[in-house]
């Protein structure tokens, strides 16, 4: 049977006899568990503060302040300990119980946290737990002594999982050397390769991202100046956008930006790339393409996403270019391209249409503005 239709405690053959066998090779009987189980009435509603004096204590050490890394992992960990710690007070630790302690050893061991970081993590909740036993309880000294046999317990659970991961790990490690040491440089040259295309792409509109957009635009400027030939950036906007986002959900502001993306795909050229900039602006390089005839293109592209669009989103669109006799750096050609997608955004608010606005050259006093 695949290990994914079996419990941990299968995978493991920790059946019900070897879980008793633990419990009376720590002399954990029934006493304890009564014991500990009657202390839950005052344990339950002082874990929360518990906790966070547990985690107080944890971030205060480097290396685990950097495994938790930030505030939402801490309020998840934070909510599992919390678990975590009224399980040790309800009295039942069967298989249930001994399946959870063995996942938790497995996550541990998954995120890189160390036996010694592990054992002192528990360490330090065994003494605020046992902390407020004293403060707590009559029978302050034998719950306390129950408690640490119910640590041992979870610990021995956990380091079985330990060391079954690790054992596993070399293993897969084995079998896959085996398999692919033949191959290994078509494999890794192929694996390499995608992981390049996947860090140059947004993964929602599968268009390229801020990082290979500037990436082409500086490879695309560099040719206009040495060739004298003409390159021009459309930066584009989304009108209303996040009205359908604070209206229809997420999803449905997803479905706006893919698409935009779908109708880029099927309007531009080869020669043309498009870019998902941030949020819902986009832009489009387009080499050996003069300011002046980016209007069809951007006829084009409106005309499809209005198509395509199941919501009242239009399109401002500001362009810029480099042409022969005027040589600018990327930050200028985009800052010059963000003031026309403004200025055609301003007419947009007007009109709720398509706007573009084009810059126009220093041969040509005439501003190209288009309502589409």
């Amino acid at each position: 049977m695949q290990q994914v239709h079996q419990s941990l405690s299968e995978q493991m053959r920790m059946g019900d006899h070897e879980i008793e066998r633990r419990k009376i090779l720590l002399e954990l009987d029934q006493s304890d568990f009564d014991r500990l189980e009657s202390c839950l009435h005052w344990v339950e509603p002082i874990i929360d503060p518990m906790v966070a004096q547990f985690y107080t204590l944890q971030t205060e050490i480097p290396e685990i302040a950097l495994i938790i890394g930030d505030k939402d992992t801490l309020a998840n960990l934070h909510n599992s300990m919390c678990k975590y710690v009224k399980e040790l007070f309800m009295g039942d630790y069967g298989r249930d119980y001994v399946n959870k302690r063995l996942r938790i050893g497995k996550i541990h061991q998954r995120i890189g946290v160390s036996p010694k970081l592990y054992l002192s993590a528990v360490s330090q909740l065994q003494r605020v737990i046992e902390d407020h036993i004293e403060e707590n309880s009559d029978d302050a000294k034998q719950v306390i002594i129950s408690l640490r046999k119910l640590f041992y317990f979870d610990n021995q659970l956990v380091f079985d999982t330990y060391i079954s991961a690790l054992q596993g790990v070399v293993e897969s490690t084995n079998t896959q050397l085996e398999q692919y040491a033949s191959n290994l440089e078509k494999n890794i040259a192929e694996r390499t390769e995608a992981l390049v295309q996947l860090s140059m792409r947004d993964p929602l509109t599968k268009l390229f991202n801020q990082r290979a957009f500037y990436q082409d635009l500086e490879k695309a400027v560099a040719t206009s100046q040495r060739s004298q030939a003409h390159v021009t950036v459309l930066y584009i906007d989304l009108n209303h956008f996040k009205a359908v986002n604070d209206e229809f959900g997420h999803l449905a502001g997803d479905d706006v930006l893919i698409a935009f993306a779908e109708a880029c795909n099927q309007v531009l050229r080869k020669s043309e790339s498009a870019a998902r900039y941030g949020g819902d602006e986009f832009c489009i390089i387009m080499q050996n393409t003069k300011i002046e005839h980016a209007r069809n293109l951007c006829e084009r592209l409106s005309t499809k996403f209005s198509e395509l669009v199941k919501h009242d989103v239009t399109l401002s669109i500001g362009g810029a270019s480099c042409y022969p006799g005027i040589e600018r750096s990327i930050d200028e050609l985009m800052h010059a391209a963000d003031i026309q997608m403004y200025q055609a955004k301003e007419l947009a608010h007007k009109s709720s249409t398509h706007q573009f606005s084009f810059e126009a050259r220093l041969d040509d006093e005439d501003n190209v503005t288009k309502l589409a």
